[in-house]
């Protein structure tokens, strides 16, 4: 005699949204604009992945290509750089972002925040948060004759 379970398994929870901190991500890109300094520092331990939004995402990699290029990343020459790969991106975006720019110490801390939100992003969700046990299957078992 076989059992087979009758019902539908535990509804869906919604789905978590992602973690994020648009704040540091515009930090992070104002001190890039403004030290230069830290632009080197920036570029080896972030990605362009690392950044959440898109418009920022577009803007670190502006920066990142105008360094590599011997270039100091000024606002003037990320913005021109925009242009060149036609990013809807203007030159009010950029300069808001330089408002954000914070004293290279305190850069490094968001830089921090921007790198292990994205860690976070990565790592895959598991069916159950860790350390509880599997939610059983809402229904009942039924017999059922061979």
């Amino acid at each position: 005699m076989a059992k087979t379970l009758v019902g539908a398994p535990e509804p869906q929870e919604p789905r978590r949204p992602q973690p994020t901190d648009p704040h540091a991500e515009r930090t992070v890109l104002g001190a890039i604009l403004t030290h230069p300094a830290v632009s080197a520092h920036f570029a080896t331990i972030l990605a362009v992945g690392d950044f959440a939004e898109s418009a920022h995402q577009d803007l670190f990699s502006a920066a990142v290509a105008v360094r590599d290029r011997g270039q100091r990343t000024a606002p003037d020459a990320v913005i021109e750089e925009l242009c060149r790969r036609d990013s809807p991106l203007g030159a009010e975006t950029v300069h808001s972002v330089t408002s954000h720019a914070p004293v290279e110490a305190v850069a490094l801390y968001y830089a921090a925040i921007v790198r292990d939100l994205a860690a976070l992003r990565r790592k895959p969700s598991s069916a159950t948060p860790e350390g509880m046990a599997p939610m059983p299957l809402r229904g009942f078992l039924v017999d059922e004759d061979d």
